[in-house]
């Protein structure tokens, strides 16, 4: 048997058990995306933002090299451990970059500089750090993960955090989001709810 991602992890409560793709585009990709949507109309969050991308459109073909590798690592990882490349599994690749991309706008780019606008720069690393709690404990409560998992969201987190503060590029950090979060979870939402426990 394929052992499943994060997402089929087992939950306490079958009933409010999350596996399905609907159920993680709806809680999920929904509420991350619109708090990505609420950072970017802060005033001075656009222009930080394509600060933080400029070396994609100076050097687009080093992203574009570094996306293809992280495509074909994806294919020989999928062929290695038996899944199937089908259309469900190629709509949960395009959605994981898209959250990739949408939760590092938020939770490592946006939320530490609003804090640090609004409340001063003395304490950055400390707005870093809950921009990355809260960042877990949305899992938490959209994804039903259990409190181990969340606590490897937030380390993973601070970790990007960390890359983001010492690169200053954004296009990468999306591409290494995508690669783990996928090798994190690699396979597509089921359609019917699993029974799987850890």
């Amino acid at each position: 048997m394929i052992k499943e991602g994060r997402l089929q992890r087992g939950s306490l409560n079958s009933e409010i058990y999350i596996s399905k793709f609907r159920q993680v585009l709806l809680r999920h990709g929904l509420t991350m995306s619109l708090i990505a949507a609420v950072c970017v109309c802060v005033p001075f969050i656009p222009s930080v933002l394509f600060s933080s991308l400029s070396n994609l459109f100076i050097a687009p073909n080093k992203y574009f090299f570094w996306s293809f590798c992280v495509g074909i690592m994806i294919l020989i990882f999928l062929k290695n451990t038996n899944r199937d490349l089908n259309l469900r599994q190629i709509f949960w690749i395009i959605y994981l970059f898209i959250i990739s991309l949408v939760e590092e706008i938020a939770f490592r780019l946006s939320i530490p500089l609003i804090a640090t606008e609004f409340f001063g720069t003395g304490l950055f690393w400390f707005y870093v750090f809950l921009s990355n709690i809260l960042f877990a404990s949305i899992h938490y409560f959209t994804l039903r993960w259990k409190i181990r998992a969340c606590i490897l969201a937030f380390l993973g987190g601070m970790a990007f955090s960390r890359v983001l503060e010492s690169t200053e590029d954004l296009a990468l950090l999306i591409i290494l989001h995508w690669a783990i979060t996928f090798l994190n979870t690699p396979s597509a939402p089921k359609i019917e709810n699993l029974a799987m426990k850890n």
